[in-house]
């Protein structure tokens, strides 16, 4: 058994197959679910003897049984009509326990898989010299495997803690964007390719991306991913990733020269810090499955984009006294977080200033303000946009 550390097992992502990025990922946890309910119906595990033998007639005549001895029982209340095992059945495995009222037991004598008319099954008992009632063989009952049924599709999830560097933000962390700014209408579902480790993955999409930076730190975001489709292993797949440029230049944002721009106008005069979320839901669109095409709805046709919310909160020095008097419709504000590395002179990696610019152009949501013994008053702003 051989497990791979974490420098070996690299994410890559990249616009609909095309060339992409390896993420400077400190974590990814990839995890697929469906949603399963059992099958039930009434009466299921209801085990009934109409008579014995091959139901040549209705007339119960029960035998007197004997350690051992086989026999074949036509399914259904004494008197008829015969009824099947019920089809929410997956299987009884051999030797399943029938109890009987008064503490009497028969086992199933065979595997049975029960189709459409599995009306006869054989039986024995492990004792002798005992009988049923046409009372008692109404009521006997056993636990069998039962089927089950998706109630939902087949979906996975992906989750990121990475870097943010100069490649990877505008395209696949992009949910508000374009990847085809010409593109007419502007309805951009382009789905995200790549691997994890050596398993490939085509049918990935943006569900949220949050991070948060303060002074003299570099910043760590966050990104979550719907999955679908297959994961396929390649065990050759990562050979290329330590000759990739993720080993040749990185310019990670930073504290010392990123920027928030309109805070002053909500009452907050020196930030020191903020962090930005943008998630948006994933409705899903399936085609049903027709004939014998089974591979029919297992993956979505269209996976859209609705109820985008882009929230940025603050922290800093004070907070607005006049949000109180700002009526029901709450105080605007336009808010802008231009990041930036440490714009070195003198080495490639860090070299780039200004990175990326994200905005938020909403309302005030929440505002705090406070102190304890051991700090400084401090005060929060929260703004809220909903982006269509």
């Amino acid at each position: 058994m051989k497990f791979l550390p974490y420098e070996d097992v690299p994410l890559y992502l990249g616009v609909n197959g095309q060339e992409g990025e390896y993420i400077f990922a400190e974590s990814v946890n990839l995890e697929v679910n469906q949603p399963l309910e059992v099958s039930r119906q009434v009466d299921d595990n209801l085990f009934q003897i109409c008579n014995f033998g091959f139901g040549n007639h209705m007339l119960f005549i029960p035998p007197t049984f004997a350690s051992n001895q086989k026999h074949i029982v036509t399914l259904g209340p004494v008197g008829g009509p015969p009824r099947p095992l019920a089809t929410s059945i997956h299987h009884i495995p051999a030797d399943t326990k029938i109890t009987f009222p008064n503490n009497k037991h028969l086992y199933f004598a065979n595997d049975i898989y029960p189709g459409q008319d599995e009306y006869l099954v054989e039986v024995y008992s492990t004792s002798g010299s005992w009988s049923l009632s046409e009372e008692e063989a109404e009521r006997g009952y056993f636990e069998p495997i039962y089927k089950y049924h998706s109630t939902g599709p087949v979906q996975g999830k992906m989750d990121v803690s990475f870097y943010i560097n100069t490649g990877n933000l505008p395209n696949f962390f992009n949910i508000t964007g374009l990847s085809d700014p010409t593109a007419f209408p502007p309805l951009d579902n382009e789905k995200i390719t790549g691997h994890f480790g050596d398993f490939t993955f085509s049918d990935a999409y943006l569900q949220g991306l949050s991070f948060s930076l303060s002074p003299n730190s570099i910043s760590q975001a966050s990104a979550s991913f719907l999955l679908f489709g297959t994961l396929t292993k390649d065990e050759n797949i990562s050979d290329s990733y330590y000759s990739s440029d993720l080993y040749q230049q990185q310019s990670i944002p930073h504290g010392q020269n990123s920027q928030i721009i309109g805070h002053t106008n909500l009452g907050l005069n020196h930030p020191i810090g903020f962090s930005y979320s943008i998630q948006t839901s994933r409705p899903l669109s399936y085609l049903c499955p027709t004939g014998s095409n089974h591979d029919v709805g297992k993956i979505p046709d269209r996976v859209s984009k609705s109820s985008t919310t882009i929230t940025m909160s603050l922290e800093g020095d004070n907070l607005d006294p006049d949000i109180l008097l700002d009526g029901l419709g709450g105080k605007r504000a336009n808010l802008k977080a231009q990041l930036s590395d440490l714009n070195y002179n003198n080495f490639d990696d860090n070299s780039n200033g200004f990175i990326h610019e994200f905005n938020c152009n909403g309302v005030v949501q929440s505002q705090s303000l406070g102190v304890n013994s051991a700090g400084y008053l401090n005060g929060s702003i929260s703004v809220k946009q909903e982006y269509s």
